[in-house]
């Protein structure tokens, strides 16, 4: 298989989960918060990384850390995420979900989870499986083209 056989794969896949990703998206709504889907998905990617500083989340997410700090200050201002500054570097300021952010991401994780299931439901036992381990395997793959290209 070609480079550009690949590429156009890739392409392709990404395109049909960015699809799946947005169904998804419906996990957001009454939630309890009037935050908006892009703030709900960053406190879930938050919640999921851990406490992390502003610039590796930005570079991490593919976002300037000016509009990842926009979001973020509005999720602080709902006391869902808390900021902190670096003892050692002034400079750096440090994220991190709060209890109550911690446990609205969580719900929305189980939530997304349901809705992939009930997805996934369709699916004959056999496509199933054949789907996890493509996924495994894509999933490893990626892992190393993502370290490679850090």
């Amino acid at each position: 298989m070609t480079h550009t056989e690949v590429t156009q794969l890739v392409s392709e896949n990404m395109r049909i989960l960015t699809r799946f990703s947005r169904r998804l998206e419906s996990v957001f709504v009454g939630h309890g918060s009037k935050k908006s889907r892009q703030q709900m998905a960053f406190l879930m990617r938050l919640y999921l990384v851990g406490k992390i500083k502003l610039k590796d989340f930005a570079n991490r997410e593919a976002i300037s850390t000016a509009g990842l700090c926009g979001i973020l200050r509005k999720l602080e201002q709902d006391k869902l995420v808390v900021r902190s500054d670096d003892v050692n570097d002034h400079r750096d300021v440090w994220y991190e979900v709060s209890k109550s952010g911690k446990s609205l991401a969580e719900k929305l994780i189980d939530r997304r989870v349901t809705a992939l299931g009930e997805l996934c439901k369709v699916l004959p036992e056999e496509d199933e499986d054949r789907l996890a381990e493509s996924m495994r395997t894509v999933n490893e793959i990626l892992k190393k083209m993502e370290a490679l290209n850090a």
